[in-house]
């Protein structure tokens, strides 16, 4: 399973956005869980990715405070879907309020998740590693 790329859609006025197919292509069966995600994204997450992330959630343990903020957050906001014959899901007004998101949406791939950006999200957030900050990353977390 790998989600990946980049790419430029719109959310029609029902709250559908269509998936790209490569992300498309992870989805087992169609299957697609949304939540709201870190820096103000929503992710889209597989039928086993969802279960591997309900894994990790629940190892965090229920007795730290800031763990059950995380899980809260997380499953309350959780939106099971399924992809329809065009290839669209529902994104939720609450997600979309959320991530920013009027109309024009970026969706990318992170490899184990797809994300949900607003346009003005996702400029910020590559900002972040461009003009070589990537390198000083990647020497911070010795990739």
């Amino acid at each position: 399973m790998s989600f990946t790329g980049e790419f430029r859609h719109t959310v029609d006025t029902k709250g559908r956005l269509i998936v790209p197919s490569r992300i498309r292509d992870e989805l087992e069966e169609g299957q697609v869980v949304l939540t709201k995600y870190f820096n103000g994204c929503v992710a889209m997450w597989s039928r086993r990715g969802w279960e591997d992330l309900e894994r990790s959630l629940l190892l965090l343990g229920r007795s730290k405070q800031d763990a059950r903020a995380v899980v809260r957050l997380v499953a309350a906001s959780a939106h099971q879907d399924e992809v329809d014959r065009q290839g669209r899901i529902t994104l939720p007004g609450n997600l979309r309020a959320y991530a920013g998101i009027d109309r024009a949406v970026v969706v990318t791939g992170a490899l184990d998740h797809g994300e949900v950006w607003s346009p003005d999200g996702w400029a910020a957030e590559q900002e972040k590693v461009e003009e070589g900050r990537l390198d000083e990353l990647a020497q911070e977390l010795n990739f």
